[in-house]
């Protein structure tokens, strides 16, 4: 999920679409995710270690 619409306003015009928000939410916590196996390196890289990362000087 992207991070800006975690941010954005949901507005609730009736009863209707209270309860199947409500109902969706219920559901989604139901379900469980998926183990994630990682299949490549990973390197963190912060700060300044960036430029020096893709070779920048």
């Amino acid at each position: 999920m992207a991070t800006k619409s975690m941010i954005k306003s949901v507005n609730i015009k009736n009863k209707r679409l209270a309860e199947g928000l409500v109902s969706a939410l219920e559901n989604a916590e139901k379900k469980s995710s998926k183990e994630v196996v990682l299949q490549r390196r990973l390197d963190e890289v912060k700060g300044e270690n960036i430029k020096r990362y893709f070779g920048v000087q």
